[in-house]
């Protein structure tokens, strides 16, 4: 029975047979057993000085661990994103093509029809607000300081809604800090008292404030002078 011998490299280095001495033969199989990969030579060929035997006279196979290496650096080399490395399609994770309309699916952009003209104008035109479906300037100016647009509903709101401040006078210092505040007053000096109306629309909140009998001094209170 015939033995078909394969040749295999188990010097240092990698790659084929190459130099001025060895032969090989036509379709002969070289397994790299250090580099990993397989080499078919191309043609009879005995090595010499004047001719000797290259790599340009086998065909390569890179096994996967190195076909993926090859791969990866000529992904890096050419600067190619992780878009290189999706299908295409129009799911989550894929990359869409442009279809032969030269647009994207519809079911990533719909369908749009692109308005190119206004009122039978088209290119640089000037449109007016009434052309629009708005109304003229001088209407809107009288409306403006207007509750004409309000529903009742809204009116009757505007109307329980009022504005109310505390302004310094002769009778209160102002301060200018929350902290300044604290360091002033007297401590748990007023007694507050709120009651919560949604009788009204919107709800009406009302402050009942006084001051501590305990914090002040009256007629029948006893200054204490203390001990020694």
């Amino acid at each position: 029975m015939a033995i078909i011998q394969i040749k295999r490299r188990t010097s240092s280095g990698t790659g084929p047979l190459v130099g001025s001495s060895g032969t090989i033969k036509a379709g002969e199989p070289l397994v790299d057993l250090n580099g990993g990969n397989l080499f078919i030579s191309k043609q009879d060929k005995t090595g010499s000085s004047g001719n000797p035997i290259a790599l340009a006279d086998y065909i390569e196979y890179l096994s996967k661990p190195n076909a993926d290496t090859l791969m990866n650096s000529k992904i890096t080399a050419l600067s190619l994103g992780t878009a290189s490395k999706k299908n295409t399609g129009t799911t989550n994770g894929t990359v869409p093509l442009i279809g032969a309309n030269n647009k994207l699916p519809t079911s990533i952009i719909p369908d749009v029809a692109p308005v190119t003209s206004v009122n039978s104008k088209t290119g640089a035109v000037t449109i007016t607000l009434s052309e629009l479906g708005g109304v003229a300037a001088s209407t809107y100016n009288t409306h403006v300081s207007s509750n004409l647009h309000l529903t009742a509903e809204q009116r009757s709101r505007l109307t329980n809604v009022y504005n109310s401040s505390v302004h310094a006078s002769n009778g209160m210092t102002e301060v200018s800090s929350l902290t300044a505040f604290n360091n002033a007053v007297l401590g748990n000096g007023l007694v507050l008292y709120t009651i919560f109306n949604e009788a009204y629309n919107p709800p009406k909140i009302t402050y009942y404030i006084g001051i501590d009998k305990d914090k002040i001094i009256g007629p029948t209170s006893v200054i204490d002078g203390g001990t020694y």
